[in-house]
């Protein structure tokens, strides 16, 4: 783990999706800056544990809990955890997701239905479950790791776009609900982030395994480190960020406004 600048010393986190990529980032960072933090996975169990044990060898303070936070009973689980562990929640990041690709035509209700919970009711439920303890000290911070394919998407992703996009809408409306309670919502829109299957070298990226033409409109020519996506994290959920509330922040490198330029 690396030393932060932000410090939450005696805040507790809970970050679902900590099995790799951005969730185990974020999860590393906010204990490297002295958060103990409660980590989820369902399928991977393992990749959690292996980040809980990652924390508790650099000193940190953290637990892991197997459920499945596309259901209430999952959520449940996950944040009863937290507080038995730690007494509190005072950083929620629903970053548990799915990415799943296919033609309308090919999108089944069950399809549909998966990727809808676990990407956005997911967040929703979990949300519900931490600002109830937010509440008794009129403060907390959530934050959603959304997707860039919430502005500008392409073939394929409806669904994926449809949970994306509603992450967004949900962060605006709950942000204006709870931002005078003391409860700020935020949210993330990463872009192409190295999570290894891609080089971060666009150069070297294997054309058949990646869009046509995507590598070209990388405005910073590579890719994104899970990291940046969790410094913008521990920025947002921390005093730094007081009057941040509502806001969809791209971590995208320019992207989007490439995107919208063309």
């Amino acid at each position: 783990m690396r030393e932060m600048s932000e410090r939450f010393d005696g805040k507790a986190a809970i970050v679902t999706g900590t099995s790799s990529g951005i969730g185990k980032a974020i999860a590393l960072d906010l204990a490297a800056a002295g958060a103990a933090v409660c980590g989820s996975a369902d399928r991977n169990a393992a990749g959690a544990q292996a980040t809980d044990d990652e924390i508790a060898r650099a000193g940190g303070k953290g637990i892991c809990v197997q459920a499945d936070v596309s259901t209430a009973a999952g959520c449940d689980q996950v944040v009863q955890a937290a507080l038995k562990a730690f007494g509190r929640v005072d950083i929620l990041v629903n970053n548990a997701g799915i990415t799943r690709v296919a033609p309308l035509e090919r999108i089944d209700e069950a399809f549909w239905d998966t990727v809808l919970d676990t990407n956005l009711k997911s967040a929703y439920l979990m949300s519900r479950l931490a600002v109830e303890d937010m509440l008794r000290r009129g403060a907390g911070s959530v934050i959603n790791i959304s997707s860039v394919h919430a502005v500008a998407t392409h073939a394929g992703h409806a669904a994926y776009a449809a949970s994306k996009a509603g992450m967004c809408g949900m962060t605006r409306a709950l942000a204006c609900e709870y931002g005078a309670r003391g409860i700020r919502f935020n949210c993330i829109l990463p872009g192409a982030i190295d999570l290894g299957i891609y080089p971060r070298d666009n150069a070297a990226v294997d054309r058949r395994t990646w869009r046509p033409g995507h590598s070209d409109i990388q405005v910073m020519k590579r890719r994104g480190s899970p990291h940046e996506v969790a410094a913008a994290v521990c920025f947002l959920a921390s005093e730094s960020a007081s009057y941040v509330n509502g806001v969809t922040l791209a971590v995208d490198g320019g992207l989007l406004g490439t995107l919208r330029d063309r």
